[in-house]
């Protein structure tokens, strides 16, 4: 995902709880919007009075069988609160860009089989 790319199409939104949502808008209609990879944007006090910010994906992509594949998420227009916002910090951005890296994924490793072989009954 390149950040000059899909700049303008990354898209800041409220959902119905009140949650601030980032994401890439992929394709609209009249009635819903479908985001791709949404993200909770979450704003916490760190030390020294500092704020920190944590994004945190809608569904995660380690509970799926292709951890490699994108999640997308049909949004009715009614229920969220689109905002106006035209650019995002690049801090952030990169934040969400390194979030959706495939070269970034936890995938466990399949233990590897044991090679060796075991007697139970001696001949």
């Amino acid at each position: 995902m390149s950040e000059t790319n899909n700049q303008n199409n990354i898209i800041v939104f409220l959902d119905t709880i009140g949650r601030t949502l980032v994401g890439e808008r992929l394709s609209e209609t009249d009635e819903t919007i479908l985001i791709k990879n949404p993200v909770i944007l979450n704003v916490v006090p760190s030390d020294g009075g500092k704020m920190s910010v944590q994004l945190f994906p809608l569904f995660f992509r380690e509970f799926l069988a292709d951890k490699t594949e994108s999640i997308s998420f049909h949004f009715r227009k009614k229920s969220i609160s689109l905002s106006d916002i035209s650019a995002l910090d690049f801090r952030l951005l990169a934040q969400y860009s390194q979030m959706f890296n495939n070269a970034n994924l936890f995938v466990p490793e399949e233990p590897a089989p044991s090679e060796s072989v075991v007697n139970l009954f001696e001949e």
